[in-house]
């Protein structure tokens, strides 16, 4: 009889006023900044990616035959899944969580090409 008057939760009596005051996230090896700061990245990467995209493909149908223009947005697809490849690894724990930095590393860089390939595209050789 002595399991009928034993608390559902350990720790207390009433199971609402013994649950910790902390708030619960989904990943706990992250504050909600470093999540902020996370997304915030991943939105700029994604803008400045569709950007460079858009402008190297009208810039290629505007030019013509030249391919060039075609081959930097194209190459940016590739970098970028690269690193949807490693945030899927991330999310199946095969790569671990300490290795969070190497995203950013790449994001980085893509960041740079974009930045790049938008500098090329409108570059008028003379």
């Amino acid at each position: 009889m002595s399991e009928e008057k034993s608390p559902i939760v350990a720790g207390g009596s009433s199971g609402a006023a013994s649950a910790s005051a902390a708030p619960l996230y989904h990943d706990s090896t992250q504050t909600p900044r470093a999540k902020m700061f996370q997304v915030l990245f991943v939105a700029v990467v994604i803008l400045m990616v569709l950007l460079s995209m858009i402008l190297s493909f009208y810039r290629g149908i505007y030019v013509g035959a030249n391919a060039l223009y075609f081959m930097m947005g194209i190459s940016l697809i590739g970098f970028v899944a690269v690193e949807i490849i490693l945030i899927r690894f991330l999310r199946k724990e095969e790569l671990p969580k300490e290795k969070t930095w190497f995203l950013y590393v790449i994001g980085f860089c893509i960041i740079l090409e974009c930045i790049f390939t938008d500098i090329l595209v409108f570059h008028e050789v003379k």
